[in-house]
């Protein structure tokens, strides 16, 4: 192992009423690094987190808070003071319970709804949680319509770009093809975002607060030796309405088929329903954020705005082409799923 990374550990260690043995480095992304220690407590897992003070406080309270309320999460260990992170060299360091198990697969459907009952769960053990710090170090719920707006603006002003562009490529040939379909979807996203019931959950929700973990997904999970489903990287953690998880999960399952599945659809749903069921008007709200095109507006941003540029250009166009596949082939999807809510809302119920 690297000497200076040693030395952290060390420096790091000291803090804590733990021994250290064997020092493992098992990822380093510059801001972020991950250690194994082995120590006379057994395995343990150092993290470098790149937030602020009161950032680290607030995630370690959520921790605190959901595991609490029995959500299966790594605990943090605690300094020899009693303090849940270590400063050191201007640097912040948290230490975690290692856990043992294994990432749950999308392709098997007990294991699928079983990350769709534990997000549930997670959404519902959050509720009812305040800030130690006073104020959330993301507080997405009110920022909806104007960050949908603003996307689809982002597009506009793409297709403007690019249209009066006379250096073209295969990939703004593609961009310019579809961009008007879906600026259409997101004007039809954000139509049905336009309702009173919307606001009234937002304002519902600004009092009672739960959490989005933002990331709940294969990844971030383990189906522990315990049998438990355990969930990691508490680090973007918002107060928002739980369709922003269920989006994000919908999509990314979706994305891995030739097109979407309306079985498979409702099979989600309803296994997040037994957990925390939610109303017919906020399944609403839920489908009027699918039928945004985020997979597209994903993959144009990251070439527009240069975020993967190691990647090919071919690279680029082959993802958009998928995007592209699996945002249109959810149209008809999503339309019958509007007519079928009843059988998620009633699901468990007949």
């Amino acid at each position: 192992m690297d000497t200076t990374f040693s030395e952290v550990v060390t420096k790091v260690i000291a803090y804590y009423p733990l021994k250290a043995g064997e020092i493992y480095l098992l990822s380093y992304k510059g801001k972020k690094a991950v250690w194994s220690i082995q120590t006379d407590l057994g395995e343990v897992i150092m993290k470098k987190v790149p937030f602020d003070e009161g950032h680290i406080k607030f995630m370690i309270h959520a921790i605190d808070y959901l595991r609490d309320k029995g959500i299966h999460t790594p605990k943090v260990y605690k300094t020899s003071s009693g303090e849940g992170f270590v400063k050191v060299d201007e640097e912040y360091f948290v230490i975690f319970e290692a856990v043992y198990g294994r990432s749950p697969e999308y392709e098997h459907e007990e294991e699928l709804k079983m990350i769709l009952q534990g997000m549930a769960s997670f959404h519902k053990a959050s509720q009812g949680i305040e800030s130690p710090i006073g104020t959330f170090p993301s507080f997405l719920l009110t920022e909806w319509k104007s960050d949908l707006q603003r996307r689809c603006e982002r597009l506009i002003e793409w297709k403007n770009r690019r249209l009066a562009a006379t250096d073209k490529n295969k990939f703004d040939g593609l961009f310019l093809q579809y961009v008007d379909f879906f600026l259409k979807q997101g004007e039809a996203s954000l139509a049905m975002l336009d309702h009173s019931c919307f606001d009234k959950w937002v304002e519902e929700t600004k009092v009672n607060k739960s959490l989005c973990h933002q990331d709940y997904a294969a990844g971030n999970l383990a189906i522990g030796d315990d049998g438990h489903l355990y969930v990691f990287d508490m680090d973007s953690l918002t107060v928002d309405l739980p369709v922003r998880d269920l989006r994000k999960i919908i999509n990314k399952v979706m994305k891995k088929l030739d097109e979407w599945d309306q079985e498979l659809l409702l099979t989600m749903l309803q296994a997040y329903q037994t957990v925390n069921p939610l109303t017919k008007e906020q399944l609403h709200i839920l489908v009027a954020d699918i039928q945004f095109p985020h997979l597209f507006y994903g993959q144009v941003s990251k070439y527009y705005d240069k975020r993967e540029e190691k990647w090919t250009v071919a690279k680029h166009i082959e993802r958009l082409e998928d995007m592209i596949a699996t945002d249109i082939s959810k149209g008809e999807v999503l339309e019958d799923l509007l007519v079928r809510l009843d059988e998620v809302v009633n699901y468990g119920h007949e």
